[in-house]
């Protein structure tokens, strides 16, 4: 009985999209720090910066899928939530935080005591001109997480309440800001909005809106199509070829947010059609899918650590080729993944966890 009850509530599509997105950043930096080549994929590999909007959107829609009954203007409801969010991503990004800035940064230990608040409070999105100071360029995405999270109980119980026809009304208008901004950044010169929180929260308030659009959509005449792996690949197959087409014109090559046109509404449909396709039993049941959803967020942070050591690695033993390059820094990847992941997220988070439950 417990078995199939997990059957229906695990969602592995959405496992296995997670990681393909995990994925697709990770060939981005490869491609960025080591110049990683991936043949016809390297112009789109090269925008893969794009997928963390299809990262924003998944998160909104996996705390809908989860707290959706949960009443989030319960106090004691709220405080369980924060905790949660708190425990699950705080321990492992002040880790790799520490680490960084003790082995890798170039700041001063005056300028580390400065940033010192910004960093523990993870507000450094707020200061986009930070994006180069110490491991700022990539903890934006845990900053702005983070403030999705503060919002999250609010913006849950609104749009529980709200009609279907204001639901659609509000991605209408998120997906015109979303598809408008970057043409003011392009045109006007301004500072980029990759890692404005502001933006983000509006890609993960769609992923909420879309999750609760999902009774609805899967009793749709639409949804047998909708959740077909005919529609996955259709999906997949647009995404890459309107980038790469874009990347081959030179149209705005880095500006990831201008990229938009063409992911957001395939993302959106992506996730729609990820979260009901009926995986077929021979990939439902592999343990090792649920495992690599799992250290997804590690193998993430670990990249931090990747690039420098396989240079050399490689390097010092003469096999500095492209292969080399990607096979070395995947398994470095996923190797210093799975030990952030045993010993921060199974060990320290759960002993955190289990003490707080104690406590109650």
């Amino acid at each position: 009985m417990e078995n199939a009850r997990h059957r229906q509530t695990r969602i592995v599509g959405l496992d296995i999209y997670r990681i393909l997105s995990v994925l697709m950043i990770f060939l981005f930096h490869s491609h960025i720090h080591i110049q990683c080549e991936y043949g016809i994929f390297t112009p789109f590999v090269s925008m893969g910066a794009i997928y963390m909007t299809a990262f924003f959107m998944l998160s909104g829609f996996a705390l809908f899928l989860t707290w959706k009954a949960k009443d989030l203007q319960d106090i004691s409801v709220i405080k369980k939530f924060y905790i949660k969010r708190i425990i699950g991503i705080v321990p492992l990004y002040y880790t790799v935080a520490i680490l960084y800035v003790s082995f890798l940064g170039k700041e001063t230990i005056s300028q580390n005591i400065l940033l010192a608040p910004v960093e523990i409070l993870g507000i450094q999105s707020s200061f986009d001109s930070l994006f180069t100071f110490s491991h700022n360029g990539g903890t934006w995405f845990i900053s702005c997480i983070l403030m999705c999270y503060v919002i999250y109980p609010f913006i849950q119980e609104i749009v529980k309440q709200i009609t279907v026809r204001l639901k659609v009304v509000i991605i209408g208008v998120v997906m015109g800001v979303l598809l408008y901004a970057p043409f003011i950044v392009y045109f006007f010169k301004t500072s980029s909005i990759y890692s404005n929180p502001f933006f983000r929260m509006l890609e993960f308030l769609l992923g909420v809106i879309i999750c609760s659009l999902m009774p609805k959509i899967s009793l749709s005449k639409v949804s047998k199509w909708l959740y077909s792996w005919q529609m996955i690949l259709i999906e997949f197959l647009i995404l890459v070829a309107g980038v790469t087409v874009g990347v081959k014109l030179h149209v705005s090559v880095g500006n990831y947010m201008l990229y938009s046109w063409v992911s957001l509404p395939v993302f959106i449909l992506q996730i729609i059609s990820m979260s009901g396709w009926k995986v077929p039993s021979l990939i439902y049941d592999l343990k090792s899918i649920r495992f690599f959803s799992k250290i997804s967020y590690a193998f993430f942070l670990a990249q931090f650590f990747v690039w420098g050591t396989t240079t050399y690695i490689v390097t010092k033993l003469g096999i500095n080729t492209n292969m080399a390059r990607i096979v070395v820094s995947f398994f470095l990847c996923t190797l210093y993944a799975i030990s952030l992941h045993r010993i921060v997220e199974v060990f320290i988070s759960g002993t955190i966890r289990n003490k707080f439950y104690r406590m109650k």
